[in-house]
Parts: C-alpha cells; sequence; structure tokens
C-alpha cells in the first residue's frame, strides 16, 4: 500500500519516481522505493536487504558464504565488479574447502577449477561455469583496454546464478540427498521387527 504519491527528481541525475510504500500486511516497516519505469520494475528498496552469511544454506562453508553474502551486497548496490569478484573469490573457497591437498593452494585459479573436475566433484558444465565465472571476476578485477572490464547488471546476473548452481551441485543437493537417505533408511530400521 502507498502512503505517498509517486515523487520525482530525487537528484539532479536521476528522473525516477519514489514512493513510500507499507507492506499489505503491515507486518513490514515502511519502505522508499525507487521505482524503474523504463522497465516497469521495483529498482531499489530501502531499507536495504539482509545479506549476512547466516542466512544461506547450512551445507555451505561459512567462508563461501561470507563471500556471496558479499557478492549480493555489491550486486544489490550496483557494484557489479565488485560483485563478480566476490562471486570469483566463492568459487576459490569452494575448492580450497573441497580439495585436500596443501599443493592446492599454489596452484592458478585455472589450475584449481581443473583439479575440480579431474576428482570427480563436477560435471564438464560445471567446470565451464566455474571458468566463466574466473573470467568475468578477472575482468571485475584486473583494468584492460578490451572493454571486458565494463562489467554490467547483466553479467553480473548471470554469474550470480552460475555459481548459485555450482554452490547448489557442491553442497546443497548432496546434504539433500544424505537427509533423504538417513530418513529412509530410519523408517526401514523402524519398520523391521526385532527378532525375539
Amino acid at each position: 500500500m502507498t502512503v505517498t504519491n509517486p515523487q520525482f527528481h530525487i537528484s539532479s541525475y536521476s528522473d525516477e519516481p519514489w514512493l513510500i510504500v507499507r507492506c499489505p500486511t503491515r507486518l513490514c516497516e515502511l519502505s522508499f522505493v525507487i521505482v524503474d519505469t523504463l522497465n516497469d520494475r521495483i529498482r531499489r528498496v530501502y531499507p536495504l536487504a539482509d545479506f549476512e552469511s547466516k542466512n544461506y544454506h547450512e551445507a555451505i562453508p561459512e567462508k563461501v558464504r561470507e563471500d556471496i553474502a558479499e557478492a549480493e551486497t555489491c550486486l544489490y548496490a550496483d557494484a557489479y565488479k565488485g560483485a563478480v569478484v566476490m562471486f570469483r573469490r566463492a568459487v576459490q573457497n569452494i575448492i580450497l574447502d573441497k580439495i585436500d591437498d596443501p599443493e592446492i593452494k599454489k596452484k592458478k585459479l585455472w589450475e584449481q577449477i581443473d583439479r575440480l573436475f579431474t576428482e570427480g566433484l563436477v560435471t564438464k558444465d560445471l567446470k565451464e561455469s566455474a571458468h566463466e565465472i574466473r573470467h568475468f571476476g578477472n575482468f571485475g578485477a584486473h583494468p584492460t583496454d578490451d572493454e571486458l572490464d565494463q562489467t554490467t547488471k547483466e553479467d553480473a546476473d548471470a554469474i550470480e546464478q552460475l555459481t548459485f548452481e555450482l554452490i547448489g551441485a557442491i553442497y546443497i543437493t548432496p546434504f539433500k540427498t544424505k537427509q533423504m537417505q538417513e530418513k529412509r533408511l530410519k523408517a526401514k530400521e523402524e519398520s523391521i521387527p526385532v527378532a525375539r
């Protein structure tokens, strides 16, 4: 429910309208909303979303959760280079978590990603996804002359999606599968009569 009529001229360089709104359930705080009229969507909501590591799936290691929380904070703030760099960092922390070999830290990220594949921890498609995350993270982190360092929202959104697909395959799907196996085995054990 809107509390104000659309207001314009939030700044000298933007004429996007803003509103103050209240959630219809009245359980939420008042929010300050900036509307993207060209694409007919809400562009920004304040107060900011809560991107904390504790809000991500428990199967994901803490270092990786911290990286994705920071990446999503950057994404929300339109800091696309920062977002792709942090998603790249998350990939590297995944590798350091999953490969139990002290020598892996000495390798370049492309070698680490290939090792993830040779260890059987990811499919060929996920290996290629990890390499794309690496490339765009590098573009965000290092100035170049080839225009590739102009990271767009679409680029950052795609890298976010690829990162979460990788995280899902490596951590969340195995976690959920193990839970279902344990549940099934427990039910099976409980249904078997004890021999007397």
